[in-house]
């Protein structure tokens, strides 16, 4: 049995606090993690700290208050750049249950050091999967499974959100690719495996204080070795939030939607034929930091989607598809019909 676990997030950002420590919260009034506090690890001090984060300023601070780094989950939210040297840390120290936030890495070079490092150290790294732990991936799956849409041919998943001033100020990112099409790649594999690029593209983000080559968008297609065709798409200029799944089957087709974000942690499924949606209350962050947790304490399975090796997996086919990728002129003005209809 694995020693107590003691919450601590690198990097307090939008991903360390709103996210990973949110998520930490909502299991903590459930008793599925400790309900003490979480450390937080960050250069600056955070001007808003959720309830219970305890700040320290560097990681070996924030280790030596622990018992033991043993008994540490740590949560990677940091920027992808130097991970690799951050894990190595962890390894140094004695760190050996880890969360990684996406994108896994930024290359596949630095994919496969990642891997490489964390295994020969001994580290259980799990990166986050949000949509394979989703309720709606799970009952897509179960409809999946009982052949309710006969043979699966074609998957179609957008995920779009307006995304102008991160994509202008935020210098995380240098291509849509690195925003939501991790997530997206990653359950096109989980779904339906293995997969090579066909094609690709891109569209810069534009607004009268700036541009970004880029930014504003990108759809790709892979191939599965079963020979479904996926089609992604992220359209970071769209006016409205979609995450929404379509498959097509010989005998039939499921349309489901995502939750658009954590106000309202509901997704919806509906079949060809049926006239009503199944509601599915859905928060697969949480529900994958859940699992993480249990997974971490010998009492569950490793979460689905969380494999290092498949993570590396996607960040070859994110490369393939930059590599790939046609660039083209922005969307419509006043909505991306047409870029989505290119798509289907």
């Amino acid at each position: 049995m694995s020693p107590p676990a003691v919450p601590v997030i690198l990097g307090y950002g939008r991903a360390g606090r709103d996210l990973h420590h949110r998520s930490l919260g909502v299991l903590a009034e459930r008793g599925s993690v400790p309900a003490a506090e979480v450390v937080v690890v960050d250069p600056v001090r955070p001007l808003d700290p959720l309830p219970g984060a305890r700040w320290l300023r560097s990681l070996p601070e924030a280790l030596a208050t622990l018992d033991s780094p043993a008994s540490a989950v740590v949560h990677i939210a940091t920027p992808v750049s130097g991970r690799t040297d951050t894990v190595r840390a962890l390894a140094d120290a004695g760190v050996r249950r880890v969360i990684m936030e996406k994108p896994y890495a930024s290359t596949p070079a630095m994919a496969r050091e990642l891997t490489t490092v964390a295994r020969e150290a001994g580290i259980e790294l799990l990166p986050v999967a949000v949509w394979p732990s989703s309720t709606v991936t799970r009952h897509v799956r179960e409809l999946l499974a009982a052949g309710r849409i006969g043979r699966l041919v074609s998957l179609h998943f957008e995920q779009s959100k307006p995304r102008f001033r991160r994509g202008l100020d935020n210098g995380a990112h240098s291509s849509a690719f690195e925003v939501e099409m991790p997530h997206q790649v990653l359950l096109a594999l989980h779904l339906c495996g293995d997969a090579e690029v066909t094609d690709a593209e891109v569209w810069p983000l534009r607004t009268p204080a700036g541009s970004a080559r880029a930014l504003g968008g990108g759809g790709l297609r892979l191939r599965h070795r079963g020979g479904v065709i996926s089609t992604l798409v992220s359209d970071l200029t769209s006016p409205t939030r979609i995450r929404r799944l379509r498959l097509w089957g010989t005998e039939g087709e499921i349309v489901a939607h995502y939750p658009i974000g954590g106000d309202d942690p509901f997704g919806q499924v509906q079949m060809t034929g049926q006239q009503d949606r199944t509601l599915c209350p859905d928060a697969p962050l949480t529900t994958f930091i859940d699992d993480s947790y249990r997974f971490f304490h010998g009492t569950g399975e490793r979460p689905d989607g969380a494999d290092p090796q498949l993570h590396l997996r996607v960040t070859e086919l994110l490369a393939a598809a930059s590599a790939a990728a046609v660039p083209r002129g922005a969307p419509p003005l006043l909505g991306p019909t047409d870029v989505h209809a290119h798509w289907e």
